[in-house]
């Protein structure tokens, strides 16, 4: 274990440094991006094709990070690699299934619907270009039934009665807050509690957001909010209810605790990148301060790759971003840079 951990603090000075970022952010384009990219550890990058850039380019900042987690569980002992691969290949293959789930309901071609894939292998759930090529949303969740997706099967009720997917997606972040709250118990204490302070900050916050989405549901609605959040922490099903009925939701959100207060303040303005960044930053804390508390113990590790997960956020964000047409400081409030 001190191998790996070691080997770790050589790797974070690699991390993007705030001063490169920022000359990322003032590219003209993204291809002036790349060429001030070459000199890092993702060196060249060459595209095959000028379509679908952000897209294409999303890709490889995913494979890229990927490649960091496979090098770091070489490392590792058994079980602790065993845990990262499941925490990292899980989290992606919900987004996947979420990715595909849209484009069913959407009706989006299926060659569309796996351009926008990550890239990777199947973790629980069928080949996920597969599932892209089934004709329905219906025919995809059965062929989730003998895995541990199994129980959107029971949530199609609910879909077809609202005709929405977010009961799917809510049931998708329940079964992977569940599965990774169960196998970080294998993880050191410290390590221990900062995934598990995490995956219940991630949980929360998205089951704000759905919440604050049904405030133009019927009343008749909020009965079943039981129902409709499977998994809860700090935020109860009582608290999402009254902010799905909530009048005043500034008086709500102000009155949350924090770090959701925190959080979930730039609704005000109806800027959810905004919270999503400041999800990322709060994830970032935990890590820096888990680090913070035992330079040589395994939680390191978890916040290198935390740290590199955020870098990969930055640089989709960043190419997203310079497709839009965005400029530099309207870019950079959606940043979050680790102090390394």
């Amino acid at each position: 274990m001190n191998y790996v951990i070691m080997r770790t603090h050589a790797r974070i000075p690699d991390i993007l440094s705030e001063e490169k970022i920022t000359e990322l952010a003032q590219s003209e384009n993204i291809h002036e991006l790349l060429t001030r990219l070459k000199d890092t550890t993702y060196g060249e990058i060459k595209l095959e094709t000028e379509e679908r850039v952000p897209i294409a380019l999303e890709r490889v900042f995913y494979h890229k990070f990927m490649q960091r987690i496979q090098q770091i569980v070489r490392l590792t002992p058994t079980k602790i690699g065993d845990f990262l691969r499941a925490y990292y290949d899980m989290r992606f293959e919900v987004t996947n299934l979420k990715r595909i789930l849209r484009g069913k309901f959407s009706g989006i071609p299926d060659y569309e619907i796996k351009l926008n894939l990550i890239p990777m292998q199947p973790h629980m759930a069928p080949d996920h270009e597969k599932l892209a090529e089934l004709n329905s949303l219906e025919e995809v969740i059965d062929a989730l039934g003998n895995t541990p997706y199994a129980n959107l099967q029971e949530r199609l009720v609910l879909y077809h009665e609202l005709d929405a997917l977010w009961p799917l997606e809510l049931t998708l972040n329940s079964i992977y807050a569940e599965t990774i709250l169960q196998s970080v118990r294998i993880l050191p204490k410290t390590a221990k509690r900062m995934i598990d302070r995490i995956v219940r900050l991630e949980t929360d916050v998205e089951n704000i957001l759905f919440a604050i989405k049904q405030r133009d549901e019927p009343d008749a609605q909020m009965e079943r909010f039981q129902e409709m959040f499977p998994v809860t922490f700090q935020i109860t099903s009582d608290q999402l209810a009254e902010i799905a009925s909530a009048s005043n939701i500034r008086q709500i959100i102000d009155g949350l605790q924090e770090p959701y207060r925190d959080i979930i303040s730039p609704i005000h303005t109806g800027d959810v990148a905004l919270i999503r960044t400041a999800l990322r930053n709060n994830k970032y804390e935990i890590a820096k301060s888990a680090r913070a508390s035992d330079e040589f113990g395994f939680n390191v590790v978890l916040a290198y790759l935390i740290y590199s997960e955020l870098e990969k956020d930055n640089l989709v964000g960043l190419v997203w971003g310079k497709a839009q047409g965005l400029a530099p400081e309207e870019l950079l409030k959606y940043i979050v840079i680790p102090k390394i």
